[in-house]
């Protein structure tokens, strides 16, 4: 009865049940519970103030953690749009190189010379034939230099052969000359302008120039044009890797240090092998191998003589090769998609694959996945 008293009553009432609730007094003031009391509230100020330093720690490790695992796989799938990006191109390049046939009715060449004068092209029979394929009524009296008609600035730039000026092409010139056209001022990062359409001229600039470059008077320019086949308009991929004077177009990989490479199969007579960069590792174009049945693991035959006489990749049309990452043409020779081992015969002491990270218009992207 003495604990019963301690309370009061409350004279709230349910009007079913008639119960009458109890009321606790408040703890009394300094009591155990009052203690408890400010030890919860000063224990919850202290959670609230923010991490401690092991925690905050904790989580820069983790987030250390993460970033070194993010980091590469973001890089690496960077690499891959890239890539992916050059292989595009290729196929725009080849879509190029069909439209340059269907107007001119052959492939372009993989080499050639332009001579700039009558007595040039009367000594290179070769090189004769190939401007008479493409442009049949072409005015060799006018050579390719002479006159006010074409670019002033080809004679300070053309090599001596046999005594007259020439403009040597190699695979990388050639395929940025034909599909691109003339350029207008001589130098890297000048977008070509295409050929015009005088059948006897078609090298002249649109603005026909003095020797000095300077703008002829009274002359019409030449803006009645075929191409460019393929727009370069990003001028800071137009580049003259070897110094000649003559430019060559580069893949949108960052900071790439060679350019395309075309090789003409001369549309099924075969791919000529001097028409390989002088100076450079590529011992062969890119050919199709098969281990024989008997030895399924036999290594592939090394580069260059040994695989000259295999059938080539695109036998009928055309190489395209850029370079990759790595800007390194690697070797060239064997490449077969079932074949891991394919040309590792040439590898260096490290191991490395040079090859491995061209992109070609016969691998559909990098040459190993």
């Amino acid at each position: 009865m003495q604990t019963l008293n301690r309370f009061r009553t409350s004279e709230i009432r349910n009007p079913k049940s008639e119960i009458a609730l109890p009321v606790l007094p408040p703890l009394a003031r300094g009591g155990q519970g009052g203690s408890r009391t400010r030890s919860l509230a000063r224990r919850a100020r202290r959670t609230g103030a923010g991490f401690t330093l092991v925690e905050m720690l904790v989580v820069i490790v983790i987030i250390g953690v993460l970033m070194g695992l993010a980091v590469p796989v973001f890089m690496q799938s960077r690499v891959r749009v890239n890539e992916a990006a050059v292989a595009m191109e290729i196929k725009g390049l080849e879509s190029a190189v069909s439209a340059f046939k269907a107007k001119y009715g052959v492939e372009p060449p993989s080499q050639f010379r332009l001579w700039l004068t009558q007595a040039g092209w009367n000594s290179d029979p070769a090189s004769m034939a190939t401007v008479r394929r493409i442009w049949p009524q072409f005015d060799f009296s006018m050579g390719g230099g002479a006159g006010t008609a074409y670019p002033w600035f080809w004679a300070s730039i053309a090599t001596t052969g046999g005594g007259n000026p020439v403009l040597n092409m190699n695979s990388g010139e050639c395929l940025m000359f034909f599909l691109g056209g003339v350029i207008p001022a001589q130098g890297p990062n000048q977008a070509p302008v295409g050929f015009s359409k005088n059948p006897s001229y078609p090298f002249a600039p649109i603005t026909p120039t003095n020797a000095s470059g300077t703008p002829t008077a009274g002359a019409a320019a030449n803006s009645n044009r075929e191409g460019p086949f393929f727009e370069m308009a990003n001028i800071a991929r137009i580049k003259d890797s070897d110094g000649n004077g003559i430019n060559e177009w580069y893949d949108s990989i960052p900071n790439q240090t060679r350019p395309y490479l075309y090789f003409s199969s001369y549309e099924g007579g075969g791919y000529r092998i001097a028409e390989l960069p002088s100076g450079g590792t590529l011992l062969d174009v890119y050919r199709v191998w098969s281990p024989p049945t008997s030895t399924p693991n036999a290594t592939p035959p090394v580069p260059g003589t040994a695989t000259q006489s295999l059938p080539a990749q695109k036998p009928q049309t055309f190489q395209i090769i850029s370079p990759g990452y790595d800007g390194d043409y690697g070797y060239g020779g064997v490449h077969n998609d079932s074949l891991p081992n394919s040309g590792l015969q040439r590898n260096t002491a490290t191991g490395k694959y040079p090859d491995a990270d061209n992109i070609t218009n016969f691998s559909g992207g990098r040459l190993v996945k």
